[in-house]
């Protein structure tokens, strides 16, 4: 029943660390998406209109990461390969949009880059927690893993805006949504590939073995 779904959801060590994971990627990536157009506003002190079409630039580029990462975990079936390096690139971009200061140019660049990293890894992240949840409840599993997203997401949104109206300012804002997608990849990384379950004996390519052999 779901209860007894729940449980054994919550005695699995591989969804509990997803858990973490995706409330860490989503803490840095919703405040990311909330706060992108103050950010570019104030990087480039110009109007809605341009701001607006600035911001659309970074998750243009995101959607064609996400297309080619997912069509390349899915000829490999690498999952866990296809998340964690993303994750870090994007964490280390965030590290460097602020770090390039007033160079608005090579700011913006960055943060194109961050954004292309921080939604590539969604197909095969869903992926690896199915594959990685017990067998029979990986829709438990899954819905764990999207309800710690929601409050990594709140999170992440809050205190990015608090943390940029203190003395932090902007330079707090960065450091905390790179800690957390930095966070998200070593988490990845703390878990172990699914293997794929062994071929019966006595078959080649998943091929049964002929009748006369037997």
């Amino acid at each position: 029943d779901l209860a007894r779904s729940y449980r054994a959801v919550l005695r699995s060590r591989p969804v509990l660390f997803m858990s973490a994971q995706y409330f860490c990627w989503s803490f840095g990536m919703y405040g990311f998406i909330f706060w992108l157009p103050s950010i570019v506003k104030s990087g480039t002190g110009e109007g809605i209109g341009t701001t607006g079409l600035l911001t659309a630039v970074p998750y243009a580029f995101a959607v064609v990461a996400m297309l080619v990462n997912s069509r390349l975990s899915d000829r490999s079936g690498r999952r866990r390969a296809a998340v964690w390096p993303w994750l870090a690139v994007g964490g280390l971009a965030l590290f460097g949009s602020y770090a390039a200061g007033s160079r608005f140019p090579l700011a913006f660049a960055m943060l194109v880059v961050a954004a292309a990293c921080l939604y590539a890894p969604y197909g095969p992240f869903f992926a690896l927690v199915s594959s990685l949840a017990p067998a029979g409840i990986s829709g438990a599993a899954v819905a764990m893993v999207n309800s710690f997203g929601a409050l990594g997401s709140f999170a992440g949104t809050y205190l990015v805006g608090w943390v940029r109206g203190t003395s932090l300012g902007d330079a707090g804002a960065f450091a905390m949504m790179a800690v957390g997608a930095l966070l998200s990849a070593a988490l990845t990384l703390a878990v172990r590939d699914p293997r794929p379950a062994a071929e019966p004996l006595g078959t080649v390519t998943g091929q049964p073995e002929p009748a006369e052999a037997r």
